[in-house]
């Protein structure tokens, strides 16, 4: 439960510190300003985090990025939840086992050929499956399933903006098998974006 937790938290510290994972460059963000408010729960929260990135696109093909983060909590949950803003940036499962976001980056390089109802087999041997078209905050994505074989006891559901610019994939949720049933353990979603023009 932690374990993949703690690894979508690096998966997000990795997409806002160093756009490794960020869903688009920031060249593609029109002029003026986007912001995306996120909701990011887990297990270990007894409230949600709010996540608010706010990237601004002058004419000069200069930008600003803003991050607001909100959390309400207990001082062990504001300690696990504001870690990876405060510098804990690691690509780990933290039990140990390798993870590879490798098919994860080709899948939103690749999120334009997409296509609902097909299944992609992903370099590394994983699989992208179940996919449907979905409205998220007013974005328009494909989402599906993504299940790597060597940890069959997790899965893990992503969406792809395809309508406007996001920084951060609009959903990502994650799940472990307990007991022969499906339990979230993270998630986090686009709850608001909205775009503004450069007032000339």
């Amino acid at each position: 439960m932690k374990r993949i937790a703690g690894l979508m938290v690096s998966l997000v510290a990795l997409s806002i510190g160093f756009g490794a994972l960020a869903q688009s460059d920031l060249d593609v963000f029109p002029v003026g300003t986007t912001k995306m408010v996120y909701q990011i729960t887990s297990e270990e929260m007894t409230e949600p985090q709010i996540l608010e990135l706010v990237v601004t696109t002058y004419e000069d093909n200069r930008y600003t990025i803003r991050m607001l983060t909100e959390q309400t909590g207990t001082e062990d949950e504001l300690a696990t939840g504001f870690g990876f803003i405060f510098g804990a940036a690691t690509v780990s499962s933290g039990a140990g086992h390798d993870v590879s976001y490798t098919s994860l980056q080709a899948l939103m390089d690749q999120r334009n050929r997409l296509q609902e109802g097909q299944d992609y087999l992903l370099p590394d041997g994983g699989l992208f499956k179940d996919i449907v078209g979905t409205t998220i905050a007013d974005v328009w994505c494909l989402e599906g399933t993504f299940e790597n074989p060597d940890e069959p006891d997790t899965r893990m559901t992503v969406a792809f903006a395809l309508s406007h610019p996001v920084y951060i994939s609009p959903r990502i949720r994650a799940e472990e098998l307990r007991d022969g049933e499906w339990v979230e353990v993270f998630s986090l979603e686009l709850v608001e974006y909205t775009f503004t023009e450069s007032g000339g």
